[in-house]
């Protein structure tokens, strides 16, 4: 099967990808965009985590709403509920054909589970 440009965002990755150890890094504000450009409409945070299962990769995993976790959680082992990873292409602009494939998370809850 050869995925399309349609198809891509529609593969999901497995939550045990990341490992049985994500390590929170830290907190910062989301904030929608237009345009693609930034807007002062906070839509939640994105909480970044050292990955065991990705040999310490880091990922951004955003969730709506109001903070959950803060920096004071930082380097604790944290879970996340409802966990949802998909691959996105990367595009080198002015050139046809994907660049790098990218991994996006967002969940709907984090726990710190060791602290």
């Amino acid at each position: 099967m050869k995925l399309s440009k349609a198809s891509i965002p529609k593969v999901m990755v497995s939550p045990e990808t990341l490992g049985d150890r994500l390590r929170l890094y830290s907190v910062h504000p989301a904030y929608e965009y237009r345009d693609g450009q930034r807007t002062s409409n906070l839509i939640g945070y994105t909480y970044v985590v050292a990955c065991s299962g990705l040999n310490g990769e880091q990922l951004g995993v955003r969730i709506p709403g109001k903070q959950l976790v803060d920096q004071s959680a930082n380097d604790h082992l944290v879970k996340f509920d409802n966990l949802d990873l998909r691959v996105y292409p990367s595009y080198v602009k002015g050139q046809r054909g994907i660049d790098a494939i990218g991994l996006k998370a967002t969940a709907s809850g984090i726990t710190v589970i060791d602290g």
